[in-house]
């Protein structure tokens, strides 16, 4: 995967290349193309969203330890 895509980009290209794919109509060289192309989008995705779920962790459990450091029991 040469170009830089948003994740939303990615997954717009991967619905792409999946409608192209099952309409069976580029040689089999260009699907062997598109499905490596495919497969590398489908990773990104993956990676992304793994990454924004690791964020996501971190900020909720950042936010936790505030409040538990902000709380008394007097």
């Amino acid at each position: 995967m040469n170009k830089k895509y948003t994740y939303e980009e990615a997954m717009n290209r991967l619905e792409e290349i999946i409608s192209i794919l099952e309409k069976n109509e580029v040689s089999l060289d260009e699907s062997i193309k598109l499905y490596e192309e495919g497969i590398a989008l489908s990773k990104y995705c993956d990676d992304k969203l793994k990454n924004i779920e690791d964020r996501v962790i971190k900020i909720f459990e950042d936010n936790q330890l505030k409040s538990y450091e902000g709380e008394t029991n007097d």
